[in-house]
């Protein structure tokens, strides 16, 4: 948890306060839900972010998104050296005959989500598999070719 921390000068009236706390308390709102927050795309249709983990091991990039209730022939994902973009679309099933429905908290939708790598990667070795809703994807970072030192000589 972030700890607020806002210096308050020798003439500092309440009203200029409060506006700091408020920017500050609006700032962590922003930082800890927008990523969540869908938004609209030009079509006029909404479009989530689901959330993403995205870490290094043995030379490999490894990234885990969150995908439940879609299917793995609706996934898209395109690897470039230095982004993976995950694009899908989960439909919403109707019946005929409508019931009366209370509640409905399920997303439907499609959603778009660009990733960018901290590292150049190989996109000729990137695997992904998808179960339970969870999609991984492993791509090896490319090896760094050592460049070449070139002494010079001063004129």
């Amino acid at each position: 948890m972030k700890l607020m921390k806002i210096k308050k000068p020798k003439h500092y009236y309440l009203e200029d306060y409060m506006r700091d706390l408020r920017d500050e308390m609006e700032s962590m709102f922003r930082s800890t839900f927008e990523p969540m927050i869908e938004k609209e795309s030009e079509r006029g249709e909404l479009i989530f972010s689901p959330p993403v983990e995205l870490w290094e091991k043995e030379g490999d990039i490894h990234l885990k998104v969150q995908l439940p209730g879609i299917k793995k022939e609706d996934i898209d994902i395109e690897v470039s050296e230095n982004s993976i973009k995950i694009k899908a679309e989960t439909k919403e099933e109707k019946e005929e005959t409508e019931k009366n429905i209370y509640r409905s908290e399920f997303r439907y939708g499609r959603f778009m989500r660009t990733i960018p790598l901290p590292e150049e990667v190989d996109c000729d070795e990137a695997e992904a598999k998808f179960k339970d809703g969870v999609l991984c994807i492993s791509v090896p970072k490319t090896q760094k070719e050592e460049k070449e030192i070139k002494k010079l000589t001063i004129k």
